[in-house]
């Protein structure tokens, strides 16, 4: 087995690479710095006997690096040979519903924030704006007997599939993405004769536990029902008392509402303000004394008020109103080549138009999340009929990311998959924020111009697509030449 005494004999990894000396030794550094037997070392007060649980946690989170993607998977690979455990091992860890995967999570997330403030350079650097972005994606399953399994609306492809949605909340510190919390989320649905969108007699063969009401696991099984608006101002709130304070919560069009608006803004006296695209619904702004929605004000507007964008190459309409006897700023778009408005909202009432479009595109960076950690880091992927196990599984992914994306702040690697696939075409820079910025006028300016459709429509889909590194260089290609390109990198 592995001996973890400050991750000393970690360097027996290297002979079980088969690739150069170099990705071993890439490996070694990531975990030699983030301490990480120590980090999670909280781990172990739930387990008395047999392996220490850190140790079992570290074969977890190492298995990426052997392509491997369950435990089963684990004993076909060359990770087997540096360990006695059993299979049964990981199983109860990961089965274990008594154990804090959301405060281990965020151990490892402050430890990369200690970690980056220690190699800072605080007098060259200018201040970044620092973001919490909120936002769920679909984990597809296959098993019909995993516990609280349904069928969940997938909104890319427009049907009802198997599996969960996971709302997860991240931290953008000015140049890196972070994951810091998540929870799952099952749609039960009006049709009474099946609920979840699954037959009744299929509904009783799922499986099932009973878990004490203390425990975090049966927390996390009320989380389940829990509105994701709700939980994602739950979730704001614990990540600033972790201390994670953000300048903007950014979020899509789904999650603005009368209560996330008002509970942000009651976090930390209106310190964090919101940022966010919006429908243009029945909701009613005070705008000019009087009550009008979104579409109202922009029809009375639109001729008259309207400006120019050069460097966005897009009209828009800024106009103060105030929503709930909260101030906020509106900000009506419409980019060249598109038919329709568009609207932004953030009640940074000091915001221009060119700075909040800057700033909400950084919400991409947690679609960029998604796309790598479904791709390489197995999110989504556990089949446990376990809830407790896909908790676990989720979380294991999520502090992979952490880790590599320190190696990603402080490489030449340009992407986490370039760790294991290093001769993939460059796409992100050492930091995303100038590349997804770039990459945003790119799509604004060119394809929604020549199809004049809607840019979030169609980020949407680029980030779902397979080879999504690969496409986006195709796509800039086709509507730039060369120089254009270089200038964006």
């Amino acid at each position: 087995m592995i001996h973890l005494e400050g991750l000393k004999r970690i360097n027996e990894l290297q002979d079980f690479f088969e690739k150069d000396g170099e990705v071993s030794e890439i490996i070694v550094d990531i975990f030699n710095k983030f301490k990480v037997c120590k980090t999670a070392q909280r781990l172990n007060e739930y387990k008395q006997r047999g392996f220490p649980a850190v140790e079992v946690f570290l074969v977890l989170v190492l298995s990426p690096f052997f392509s491997v993607s369950s435990v089963r998977a684990l004993y076909k690979s060359g990770l087997k040979a540096l360990n006695t455990m059993q299979k049964d091992t990981f199983y109860r860890l990961k089965n274990n519903p008594k154990i804090d995967w959301r405060q281990n999570l965020y151990s490892f997330a402050k430890r990369f924030n200690k970690i980056v403030a220690g190699n800072s350079n605080t007098t060259e650097e200018a201040p970044k704006v620092k973001c919490l972005i909120v936002d769920d994606s679909l984990l597809s399953k296959v098993g019909e007997k995993i516990e609280f399994l349904g069928r969940v609306y997938d909104h890319v492809t427009n049907r009802y599939v198997l599996g969960f949605k996971q709302l997860l909340l991240g931290f953008w510190d000015g140049k890196s993405f972070i994951p810091l919390d998540f929870s799952f989320h099952s749609e039960k649905g009006k049709n009474k004769k099946r609920p979840y969108g699954m037959k009744l007699s299929k509904l009783k063969k799922r499986y099932s536990k009973k878990r004490d009401r203390n425990t975090p696991g049966f927390t996390r099984t009320m989380e389940l029902s829990l509105s994701k608006i709700d939980n994602a101002i739950n979730m704001i709130k614990r990540a600033v008392k972790h201390g994670f304070t953000a300048d903007y919560v950014l979020a899509d069009k789904w999650f603005i509402s009368e209560k996330f608006i008002l509970s942000i803004r009651k976090i930390r006296k209106g310190a964090i303000h919101i940022l966010a695209a919006c429908k243009m619904d029945k909701r009613k702004y005070v705008y000019n004394g009087k009550e009008r929605t979104a579409k109202e004000i922009l029809k009375n507007l639109k001729k008259t008020n309207k400006k120019r964008s050069r460097k966005l190459r897009a009209f828009y309409i800024e106009v103060a109103v105030e929503y709930k006897g909260i101030p906020m700023k509106l900000f009506f778009n419409r980019f060249s080549g598109q038919r329709n408005w568009q609207l932004l909202e953030t009640t940074d009432i000091n915001l221009n138009f060119a700075r909040a479009v800057e700033t909400y595109s950084i919400r991409w960076s947690i679609e960029v999340f998604f796309k790598e950690s479904k791709q390489y880091l197995n999110l989504g992927k556990c089949q446990s009929n376990d809830f407790d196990a896909q908790i676990a599984d989720t979380t294991i992914s999520l502090t992979q990311y952490i880790i590599l994306s320190l190696y990603k702040r402080f490489s030449a690697y340009e992407t986490i998959g370039s760790l294991f696939h290093k001769s993939q075409e460059k796409f992100l820079e050492l930091t995303v924020a100038g590349r997804l910025w770039g990459l945003f006028l790119e799509i604004l300016q060119k394809i929604t111009k020549a199809l004049g459709v809607d840019v979030n429509e169609i980020m949407t889909k680029i980030f779902n697509l397979p080879n999504f590194e690969e496409n986006i260089l195709t796509i800039l290609k086709v509507f730039d030449d060369e120089e254009t390109i270089l200038e964006i990198s």
